[in-house]
């Protein structure tokens, strides 16, 4: 059921088998997952759900690191993610794909790496995570998307570079999707409005309840066999530090680790190029769709695209971190508003001295990439509290000038294999390219207008977006002394506390990170019903 907590009295105490804080992608899978079963779930999600001013004002924070920009345009703290019921899957762009093997390794060139996991545990729950996220399954290999969009990937596939697909779910807002089955649900309650504000034990070794509050100025408490943290990246961190009965330091936090190792995927807008192939060849770039056969979701829509990633093979024996390279044809596809805006394949072949026959598709280059683990780069507290009295985020996010080295590197020996294969012609210009969102959905993703000024172009200084994705700040590892939580997602020094999510990931990989939060969510569920149940 959906309960309002303002209607609850306060100084209640509410009583549960499972509690799990925060109703975003993580929450809702995990509550999805007991759906039914002789375990009670109460879910706290601190909005409503739809969006408002004062619950999203919680989100608020200080920025004191890397600037935050999205599409060239500064962002604030809290426009980063959103308090309602479906979290930050109600702006997600529905970009889909597994983490990489590589992903799970230690790497010695990085300062930490390596899961307590191994990517093969993960595999069946990329299979059952398909479901969730809506989206035909978990196969992701080229032949079969090939096959099913009627479309070839870019021919380019060298011991360093490979062709990538993506399925795109749009739009899969958890909230909406999931409302009417939890609102039914015998065994679950999702509390709106409920903030929570503190882990309370005297101990540090067990949770004993939630202290939660409304705006409106009730208060009460939870108390469960088993906590769950699904609050997101910045605030499962946030709490864990304002959770200081038992040390000022924070909850699980003897060695400093809560919030560090703050993560995020590296956006660059790198450049332009052209194709020898005509549009109509490289339609893959800009994707199709395609409907679901089966399940709970059969009959939806989704889309799916190619792009092209430096190899697992190429990460090891370069001791690089990881880079997708993605093709935005500067040609729409007929009938899409701004038909006639944007550069064209002239244009950018005068720019490139592009000698022979005209080529046949203009692009401009967006880059993502793998973030080196930096344990400066971390969450805080700050001084100023919120509404609640809760001590805001202070966030110090950090990527170092080696971060940037390895995008250009990565970015040549991309360009070099197109070329190689005579496929086309690219012109790295980081920091020369700027992107102009314009409100138009087409294939369920926002077309942009992108401008060249070859004057801006920094090799050394280039801007750097975010994706909006908050890795890695209570990392997954083998022991206390490089992370938070072990390989079942409980934290090291709290028995009955466990945290879901992104904030969880040991390193951060390339891929974007909701499907294998999904993932780890059914498998943190499996996990407590096999120990509790």
């Amino acid at each position: 059921m959906l309960t309002d907590a303002r209607a609850l009295n306060s100084g209640s105490s509410l009583r549960a088998d499972v509690c799990i804080v925060g109703g975003g992608a993580a929450g809702i899978t995990i509550a999805m997952e007991m759906l039914n079963s002789d375990l009670s779930v109460l879910l706290l999600e601190s909005g409503g759900t739809e969006s408002d001013a004062a619950t999203q004002a919680l989100a608020q924070g200080e920025s004191i690191g890397a600037p935050l920009t999205s599409l060239d345009n500064p962002v604030n703290l809290d426009q980063t993610r959103l308090r309602y019921l479906g979290g930050t899957t109600n702006h997600w762009a529905g970009f889909c794909r597994p983490l990489s093997p590589i992903d799970f390794e230690t790497r010695d060139h990085l300062v930490v790496s390596g899961w307590p996991i191994d990517y093969a545990d993960m595999v069946p729950y990329w299979d059952r995570a398909a479901e969730w996220v809506r989206i035909s399954d978990a196969d992701f290999s080229i032949g079969a998307w090939e096959r099913r969009l009627g479309v070839s990937a870019p021919p380019i596939d060298t011991l360093a570079v490979e062709p990538l697909a993506f399925q795109v779910s749009f739009p899969t807002k958890f909230g909406d999707v999931y409302a009417p089955e939890l609102r039914a649900a015998a065994n679950i309650e999702v509390l709106l409005h409920a903030n929570a504000l503190n882990l309370a034990g005297n101990d540090g070794q067990r949770v004993a309840h939630v202290d939660v509050a409304t705006l409106s100025g009730v208060s009460f408490t939870v108390e469960a066999r088993a906590y769950v943290l699904a609050a997101g990246g910045i605030e499962n961190a946030r709490l864990l530090l304002a959770s200081i009965d038992s040390d000022p330091a924070g909850l699980g936090n003897s060695n400093g680790l809560v919030g560090r190792y703050f993560s995020e995927h590296l956006q660059i807008y790198a450049g332009f190029g052209v194709l020898e192939p005509d549009f109509g060849e490289v339609s893959g770039l800009q994707g199709g769709e395609v409907a679901i056969t089966q399940g709970r979701h059969a009959g939806h829509v989704h889309g799916a695209k190619f792009a092209l990633g430096l190899t697992d093979a190429h990460l090891r024996s370069a001791a690089t971190t990881g880079l997708e390279l993605q093709f935005l044809p500067g040609r729409l596809p007929d009938g899409a508003p701004l038909q006639e805006q944007g550069v064209t394949v002239g244009d950018i072949s005068a720019m490139m001295a592009h000698t022979g026959p005209e080529p046949g598709t203009a692009v401009y280059l967006q880059a993502l990439a793998e973030q080196e683990p930096n344990p400066q780069s971390r969450v805080m507290l700050g001084s100023r509290t919120d509404a609640l009295g809760m001590r805001r985020v202070r966030l110090d996010w950090q990527y170092t000038a080696a971060d940037r080295r390895r995008v250009i590197a990565g970015l040549r020996v991309m360009a070099e294999a197109i070329g190689a294969a005579d496929w086309g012609r690219l012109q790295l210009v980081p920091g020369g390219v700027h992107a102009d969102a314009h409100d138009n959905l087409v294939s369920g993703e926002l077309l942009t207008i992108f401008r060249s000024v070859p004057d801006e172009i920094d090799l050394s200084g280039f801007p750097v977006g975010v994706g909006f994705h908050h890795m890695c700040t209570t990392r997954m590892s083998r022991s206390v002394e490089q992370g938070v939580v072990d390989a079942d997602c409980r934290m090291h020094e709290v028995d009955n506390l466990w945290v879901a999510g992104s904030s969880v990931f040991a390193t951060a990989g390339t891929a974007t990170p909701t499907m294998s939060i999904v993932a780890l969510s059914i498998r943190l569920a499996d996990h407590l019903q096999e120990l509790l149940g």
